[in-house]
């Protein structure tokens, strides 16, 4: 490894030199790093993924000068710098993948719910909306957007808050910026783009302050109870493409806490196929097309007011 005067490491690249790396990590320590993934943070590595983990973790082991891969995995392991260094690590690791209203029905049936509800007895009782596994935060915004539009709209004073939530520190702060390349927005409709963003640079556009000042980001693990997104009850919460990622208990019991985190009448909506075997009591399937959500019920004798 190539370092500067202080002992920090270089980037190869600048260098000339050509990334060499002599360690690997055994079938043993990868099933290790593998455990301790999931058991932090519910995500189970992907198969085709095993190369590009391994890789990953080898070259930041190279990166900080060890040795020896065990000893940087005792280094992450321990509480601290360790914490510290997980968080950078887990950045390398985690896909980081979003887009505007991506899964459009999805986007059509919250807002459905939220005219409804703006039509309703309730309607001046804030909606609570939280994004799971936010990634870069182009959901939180699109659901921002939407929730703006419908409130002018509807000549009723905004009163909404979506947040998001994502374990990479890295993504978050990139949603926090809410700055993105152009071409991320072409999937925005050109009257959205021109009221809520702002020319950045000639390659990308900026989320106006207006709908920042609206949205909320939190670096959290999902499974973590004490999270401030979820400090009081949520109209909606959007857990797409998230489910994947995670076995089939660790699902369960996500999308059961989920459960006692929605309001009565609020909503669940999961990615399109991502849920087939899960039918909880308290809740009920949406019939609406290209979905899936269901609905928490109301107590018994409660009136709906929609």
């Amino acid at each position: 490894m190539i370092k500067d005067p202080r002992g920090l490491p270089t980037d190869s690249a600048a260098t000339g030199t050509a990334e060499t790396y002599d360690l690997q990590l055994s079938d043993r320590q990868y099933r290790l790093w593998a455990e301790m993934l999931e058991n932090k943070t519910g995500v189970r590595i992907a198969a085709h993924r095993d190369d590009f983990v391994k890789g990953q973790i080898v070259r930041r082991v190279n990166e900080l000068g060890f040795d020896d891969v065990e000893d940087y995995f005792r280094e992450v392991s321990q509480s601290g710098v360790g914490t510290r260094e997980w968080g950078v690590l887990l950045d390398r690791l985690l896909v980081k993948e979003s887009q505007f209203f991506r899964h459009q029905a999805s986007h059509d049936f919250f807002k459905d719910r939220l005219i409804s509800h703006l039509q309703s007895a309730q309607q001046n009782q804030r909606y609570s909306v939280c994004s799971i596994g936010c990634s870069t935060g182009e959901e939180v915004y699109s659901l921002a957007m939407t929730a703006f539009d419908s409130y002018r709209a509807a000549d009723q004073t905004s009163a909404f808050s979506i947040v998001g939530i994502d374990v990479s520190a890295e993504a978050i702060q990139a949603a926090r910026r809410g700055i993105y390349p152009k071409r991320h927005l072409e999937s925005v409709p050109e009257a959205l783009r021109n009221n809520y963003f702002n020319a950045a640079t000639g390659s990308s556009m900026e989320v106006k302050a207006e709908l920042k000042k609206r949205v909320g980001f939190f670096v959290s693990n999902m499974f973590d109870q004490h999270c401030p997104a979820f400090a009081s009850p949520l109209d909606v919460i959007f857990c797409q493409n998230v489910l994947i990622y995670l076995k089939n208990w660790r699902r369960r019991d996500l999308l059961n806490s989920f459960v006692e985190k929605l309001k009565p009448g609020g909503y669940l909506i999961v990615g399109p196929g991502e849920l087939n075997d899960w039918q909880p009591e308290g809740l009920s399937r949406v019939a609406y097309p290209g979905i899936q959500a269901f609905e928490k019920l109301l107590p018994q004798g409660m009136l709906a007011g929609k």
